[in-house]
């Protein structure tokens, strides 16, 4: 992988006849098809494998498939039910040993929480991120709780967790990249406090969420920092399976 803070933007493009990621060869594979394979019961591996897919293109696509394209609103601020029920088996840690047997089982449990989390299997990404957390993963685990809990929502227990992750490294790159969009809504009250010296403030943001409103300007705001908060998360997760696999 490149040096990216975007695996949409990396393995995925969007055109008039629909999102694609790159396979081998440079050979587009509609999304679509990819989220099809995996609801179809096809593991990781078989998708990849019969699709000309490397692992992280797969990745790739059910990230595009849930956050969208730049400029887009992604996921709800609080937890809904995930429009493809079938993808859950597809995106069980076991299935992802297959295609990174090289990397630790706690590093592919936070990948699993992550997935699970944008595609809105909650329960299931709660768990894959506490059983993470259990087994020592301290880089990303505690990363995913804290939002599993902010979109539950239960805003305590998301600050519990912001304090499990310290000064995570992702801080100061997403308050660089979340510039643009503050500068963007200026009439947002107290929205400079997001990125206070520096670094990214998720105790903030977490109130931000707890104050939007359906339709309302602060809403739109908070998901599309939401969605680039889930879109650098995402990379940096993926970035230490595969770099092992």
């Amino acid at each position: 992988m490149r040096a990216t803070d975007d695996l949409i933007a990396e393995y995925a493009e969007c055109g008039a006849s629909g999102s694609a990621v790159r396979g081998a060869g440079g050979v587009a594979v509609a999304v679509e098809e990819v989220l099809g394979r995996l609801e179809g019961g096809a593991g990781p591996a078989e998708a990849s494998r019969s699709l000309g897919l490397d692992a992280v293109g797969v990745v790739a696509a059910i990230a595009a498939d849930a956050l969208g394209w730049e400029g887009e609103l992604g996921p709800p601020l609080v937890r809904a039910r995930g429009r493809r029920a079938r993808l859950a088996e597809a995106l069980d840690e076991a299935r992802w040993a297959e295609v990174a047997p090289g990397s630790s089982r706690p590093a592919r449990l936070s990948l699993c929480a992550g997935l699970l989390q944008i595609q809105d299997h909650w329960d299931a990404s709660h768990e894959a991120a506490q059983e993470a957390d259990d087994l020592g993963e301290r880089d990303f685990a505690s990363y995913w709780h804290a939002i599993a809990h902010r979109r539950e929502p239960d805003p305590g227990n998301a600050g519990y967790w912001i304090r499990r992750v310290g000064r995570h490294a992702l801080y100061p790159r997403l308050a660089a990249a979340s510039r643009p969009l503050l500068r963007a809504y200026r009439r947002v009250e107290d929205a400079e406090a997001l990125v206070a010296g520096g670094t990214w403030n998720a105790s903030a943001f977490v109130a931000i969420c707890g104050r939007a409103r359906p339709d309302g300007e602060l809403e739109t705001l908070a998901r599309r920092l939401q969605r680039l908060e889930m879109t650098m998360l995402l990379t940096s997760t993926a970035r230490a399976v595969f770099a092992c696999a």
